[in-house]
């Protein structure tokens, strides 16, 4: 790929974009190999005409710990941060919305709102009006 971003598999891009792993400058197998670094598993990468596999071990599960609770994860708690903040204050802004999620969780910022409202929260949340002057609202349970 000689550097070339393309997405052949959207899904995993979507995982790894919610692990905070993607970055725009091509490092992402050279630091996928340096995390299992201190680990007997490695990362296996194979690659054929068509297809580029990874088969990432899970370093967790080997180690005998449990997984990130998804409902503890600052990522997956997002929505529903997200969701609350849209009960209280139907037809809020991004701009607002990341105000009053920041409170809770300095760490996220509008684009990960923005991201979460696009990929993940679709079937609860639409947008009603302008970019500019509309907002963000809950579906109604009749949608």
């Amino acid at each position: 790929m000689n550097g070339v971003q393309t997405y052949r598999n959207p899904r995993l891009v979507h995982v790894f974009d919610k692990l905070g792993m993607i970055e725009n400058f091509g490092t992402g197998i050279p630091r996928t190999i340096e995390s299992y670094k201190n680990y007997d598993v490695k990362p296996e990468f194979k690659a054929t005409e068509n297809f580029f596999f990874v088969t990432l071990p899970n370093i967790n599960y080997l180690k005998n710990e449990s997984t990130t609770d998804p409902i503890t994860d600052p990522i997956t708690y997002l929505g529903l941060e997200i969701m609350k903040a849209l009960k209280l204050n139907p037809g809020i802004s991004t701009i607002k919305l990341t105000e009053l999620i920041q409170a809770n969780m300095p760490f996220v910022n509008r684009d990960m709102i923005k991201n979460e409202l696009k990929r993940n929260l679709t079937t609860y949340v639409e947008h009603r009006g302008s970019n500019k002057a509309g907002g963000y609202y809950l579906k109604s349970k009749n949608n």
